[in-house]
């Protein structure tokens, strides 16, 4: 793999780098659509924000931190809740008040009496909770309200008012201190209907409030290692690439079960172009969140006719769960491209990409049923059933990792059943099968052979097949796959010998 690109050391320079290579290459971005989208995006478009709104652009180009007053303040206080929670305290508003644009006076009439009002906006609140920004000056999202969420307004006494913003201008409402100048406990007042005026408030809530999921999601970031470049982006980083798009796709389980469904990801091969090419033998290895991997030959994410590899966080609209989420690997396209269960990786947290190191291999087995393991079968066997033994030969001591033998023989071991071809249920492996016996033929590429019993290996978790040598993949010599044993196992079958270069096993009963 040449590389292309240097290392980039934030999403913000990832995602500027995929703009100038996107809009070169002509291709348009596709907008969120869902206002639970919009809710965990920090860099919403701010109108009316006066000094502060200034300050918080001028932050976001800095990095500099803002004035944190309002995190520990003093006086009463008043209860935000939306995206995030927050505290506006007596101390912060007496702040805001120095600020121009944040002292406001709303004179309305009162019983035929005209009274005055002062205040601040009661959008300068609710900028403190309609994102995930953490630090002043915050950042109001006007287009979230326009589109229209709740607000409801909680006196100390229990009264509450609602109204749904996209009913009420932005700036129609104030928090007054002070009534013709004299001060008041904090109140809601201003140009609505008389009902959203509350006195003594101490809560004010927004529909906005994430659910589980959308809270989950938003918290969760994908760490990329691309030949050597690194980068982690979180959910929302991801959808605003120019990459994001979204597509019909399908995959089926080993047992037969097709899922199928409208998927919302980033196109894998772009995402990856922004930092190396990618050659037909460079591996592409997906870590999932439970320490599942599975990997992919680059020739895999090439070969796009049918449609485009995606990193997948959306379905039919909505956040993926964790499970099978938050992220999974699919392929979308106009004619539904399904692909093999075990290619769509589910949970994916990582991504790691080596040049020119995926070596592709098939492991035979045959019996009462025959069976040609593809590696990336192989690999989720590992995965889904990891052992790691220390094993020592001619002094030499290396940890290995694999799976146990005796799970190959559920592949053989009766002409019916099989691993992951039905029912979960359904036991595949035969214990009655290997205590009977049969004799377990295992051979290398260079026609060695050893042969041991079923009822010597059987339930035997201290023999592996093992595809890794001390946390990488096999050496030439070993590949693709090596039996060998722990050194501590308590029992081992009569003339076992470690098995190089494994190419077949097969039962003879």
């Amino acid at each position: 793999m040449k590389r292309t690109k240097g290392i980039l050391g934030t999403a913000a320079v990832l995602a500027t780098a995929i703009l100038l290579t996107m809009a070169m290459g002509g291709c348009v971005s596709q907008e969120p659509a869902v206002v639970a989208e919009e809710a965990v995006d920090a860099t919403s478009a701010s109108t009316d924000t006066g000094d502060w709104g200034e300050a918080a652009d001028a932050g976001a180009k800095t990095g500099a931190k803002s004035d944190q007053s309002y995190q520990d303040g003093t006086g009463w206080s008043i209860d935000l809740k939306g995206i995030r929670a927050a505290k506006l305290w007596q101390s912060y508003f007496e702040e805001a008040k120095t600020h121009s644009s944040h002292s406001v006076e709303k004179i309305v009439d009162k019983k035929g009496v005209k009274t005055s009002y002062r205040g601040m906006p009661l959008w300068l609140a609710v900028a403190m909770v309609d994102g995930p920004d953490t630090d002043h000056a915050w950042l109001f999202d006007q287009d979230l309200w326009t589109k229209g969420y709740d607000v409801t307004i909680v006196a100390k006494d229990g009264y509450s008012a609602t109204f749904n913003t996209k009913d009420l201008a932005s700036g129609a409402l104030i928090i007054a201190d002070l009534e013709d100048g004299k001060p008041i406990a904090p109140m809601v007042v201003g140009d609505s209907l008389k009902n959203l005026w509350v006195r003594d408030v101490v809560r004010i809530e927004t529909s906005l409030t994430p659910n589980a999921l959308v809270a989950a999601a938003a918290s969760f970031s994908l760490d990329l290692d691309i030949n050597g470049a690194k980068a982690s982006f979180s959910l929302a980083e991801l959808e605003k690439l120019p990459i994001y798009t979204e597509g019909r796709g399908a995959y089926t389980t080993s047992a037969g079960t097709r899922y199928e469904g409208v998927y919302g990801g980033v196109k894998l091969l772009e995402l990856i172009r922004t930092y190396a090419d990618l050659s037909a033998d460079d591996s592409i290895t997906f870590v999932a969140m439970d320490g599942y991997e599975m990997s992919y030959p680059g020739k895999t994410v090439l070969d796009s006719p049918d449609g485009d590899w995606l990193l997948a966080f959306r379905l039919d609209g909505d956040w993926l769960a964790k499970d099978p989420g938050y992220v999974r690997t699919i392929k979308v396209g106009p004619s539904t491209p399904n692909i093999d269960g075990h290619l769509s990786v589910r949970m994916v947290k990582k991504i790691v990409v080596k040049q020119k190191d995926f070596v592709d291999f098939t492991l035979k087995l045959s019996g009462k049923m025959n069976f040609d393991l593809d590696r990336s079968s192989v690999q989720s066997c590992v995965s889904c059933h990891k052992k790691t033994v220390t094993f020592e030969k001619k002094g030499e001591v290396a940890e290995y990792t694999g799976f146990p033998l005796w799970l190959l023989m559920g592949y053989v071991d009766d002409p019916k059943y099989a691993p992951h071809k039905q029912d979960a249920s359904i036991s595949a492996y035969s214990n009655e099968a290997a205590n009977a016996g049969y004799t377990i033929t295992m051979t290398a590429a260079d026609g060695f052979k050893v042969t041991l019993n079923s009822r010597d290996i059987t339930r035997n978790d201290d023999i592996i097949v093992a595809l890794y040598k001390n946390g990488e993949k096999l050496p030439d010599s070993e590949a693709p796959l090596t039996v060998v044993w722990d050194r501590a196992a308590k029992k081992l079958p009569e003339g076992i010998k470690n098995i190089k270069m494994l190419a077949s096993v097969g039962a003879t009963f």
